[in-house]
């Protein structure tokens, strides 16, 4: 399988799960030492993981709290409470991903970090560059989209 992705994308997990997340990132996000970080599996599709930082947390369990009554509610609730960990930033920019969310995630040893703005990604190599088609054709569409194109 071809890669697409490089070290600006790629990062390894240690021995101690755990991965450096870009300063960048990290910045963006306002993520210190210290702050506890919420890692929930994504598993619609291909599996990744969700890092949330504690307003971002309590911002997506307010929408949830919106969201109409019912079981798929309570089975959303129920997900977030068995399902999500926390996890700890450390002085050097590293946070442990638990290993019961990396087996979930089929997650190893290198995996790509992606900003969502609202959250962060965390997916195996394998995984991201499954996924590389679907973005391409995503991209293209919402570019052609947005920007438009000329029709003469």
């Amino acid at each position: 399988m071809n890669t697409y992705f490089n070290e600006k994308n790629l990062h390894s997990i240690d021995v101690k799960g755990r991965v450096l997340v870009p300063k960048g990132v990290r910045d963006k996000h306002r993520i210190k030492k210290g702050d506890i970080l919420y890692c929930i599996p994504s598993l619609s599709g291909a599996a990744y993981i969700e890092i949330r930082t504690d307003a971002q947390w309590k911002k997506y369990r307010e929408q949830l709290l919106t969201a109409e009554e019912g079981e798929t509610k309570k089975d959303s609730f129920r997900y977030a409470d068995f399902f999500t960990d926390t996890a700890t930033m450390d002085g050097q920019g590293r946070m442990s991903i638990p290993q019961r969310i990396r087996d979930m995630c089929k997650i190893a040893d290198s995996v790509a970090i992606v900003d969502m703005d609202e959250h962060i990604e965390v997916w195996a190599k394998e995984s991201i560059e499954q996924k590389y088609a679907d973005m391409v054709r995503a991209f293209k569409e919402m570019n052609d989209r947005i920007f438009g194109r000329t029709k003469k």
